[in-house]
């Protein structure tokens, strides 16, 4: 018996050592004191009419925000955070739909689509408590609209998440009303000129030597109508023709995006839940420990056992979180599209099968291009 408990109090003495409340800080929380103030209420601002132009709005798969050796014992889970880059342009994407504001809003897995205007982010730090997101939004003319990071905080009454809710819907809130501010705050005429520009430099990406010339770059860098093709320019025409095939794809895309976030939602609002806990855990730890009574005299079994049993705690609640964790599934499937009669098969991850998509759409331009011409 006295060997028994002696082996015990040996290895509590070393469980002590390493025990902790539970996972360490993320790394980004070195970067918490340059965050700003949590956005608070926001109420959305919604468009009765939508403004003309009607501009559509490209928003870019995140980027995860995290060093490639982070692991769950950084207290970030990278397999969630990656879903992550995902799920939460969906929500943005809500945002900005219910501001009646905007035209057609689709998530994409890269910015090679010359959208309006294209927004991308960066998630700075993501858990149920917290959520900080960088956001910058670009128009087709490379003026910046938008170059802001955003903070939330949720509460205990935004949990368990009910459906159709968000405990950082303020956020998206927020940025949705910052990106009409900035559409109010553009000149009409370069508002006007924005999807000429968008659809000249997606002809550029495709006919470099055919469409340059139509555009040029100022002293700033931004992009400036130098002329305009003829109306009835066949070599345009068929340019907008490819164009509305790769929207076919970024709209297949989307569709799967939002598949993806309504699939994942029950078990991404758990892991809210539950990362939430154990922070607001963590944070009452570290409030209580300098007036907790010890239950015994430092390196004395009860003190030992003591420490073991918040250790202990602390596992079952990264076990808990890894296995949710575990439960997420990927995104990757193949993409099946019909054009012209023909069928098309892409696989790999959404961004791999994009770029399959417009080296497809390049040769069928230039199929079209080489093919005779009809006369009357």
């Amino acid at each position: 018996m006295y060997h028994r408990r002696l082996a015990l109090s040996l290895l509590l003495l070393c469980l002590a050592g390493c025990a902790a409340p539970g996972p360490v800080s993320p790394p980004q929380a070195d970067l918490a004191d340059n965050w700003p103030p949590p956005v608070g209420e926001v109420v959305l601002q919604v468009r009765d009419t939508a403004p003309t132009p009607l501009l559509d709005v490209g928003l870019v798969v995140f980027e995860a925000g995290l060093a490639e050796e982070a692991t769950a014992a950084d207290g970030v889970f990278p397999g969630i955070r990656r879903h992550e880059t995902r799920l939460l342009p969906v929500r943005l994407r809500q945002a900005l739909e219910a501001s009646g504001a905007w035209g057609a809003v689709r998530v994409q897995p890269d910015a090679r689509t010359s959208a309006h205007l294209q927004v991308s982010g960066r998630i700075l730090h993501s858990d149920g408590e917290r959520l900080v997101l960088a956001l910058h939004a670009e128009d087709a003319r490379g003026r910046v609209w938008l170059d802001t990071t955003y903070h939330d905080i949720s509460t205990a009454g935004d949990y368990p998440v009910a459906p159709g809710r968000d405990p950082f819907a303020d956020l998206y809130r927020a940025a949705a009303n910052d990106l009409l501010a900035a559409r109010a705050a553009q000149p009409p005429a370069s508002l006007a000129q924005l999807p000429r520009v968008a659809t000249l430099r997606y002809a550029a990406s495709l006919l470099p030597g055919a469409f340059e010339d139509y555009l040029a770059r100022g002293a700033a860098g931004e992009w400036q109508l130098r002329r305009l093709p003829a109306a009835d320019d066949p070599m345009l025409a068929r340019v907008q023709m490819i164009r509305d095939r790769e929207f076919l794809f970024v709209d297949t895309v989307d569709e799967q995006y939002l598949e993806l976030a309504e699939a994942l939602q029950p078990a991404y609002d758990l892991w809210r839940q539950f990362t939430r806990e154990q922070s607001q855990y963590r944070a009452g730890y570290r409030a209580r420990l300098p007036e907790r009574e010890a239950a015994g005299p430092p390196g004395s079994y009860a003190a030992m056992e003591q420490a073991y049993n918040a250790f202990r705690w602390s596992r079952i609640q990264e076990q808990d979180l890894e296995e949710l964790a575990r439960g997420f599934v990927n995104e990757v499937r193949p993409t099946v599209l019909s054009v012209d009669g023909r069928v098309y098969r892409l696989s790999g991850s959404l961004s791999s099968q994009y770029a399959e998509w417009r080296d497809i759409l390049g040769r069928i331009l230039a199929l079209e291009l080489e093919s005779p011409q009809e006369t009357d």
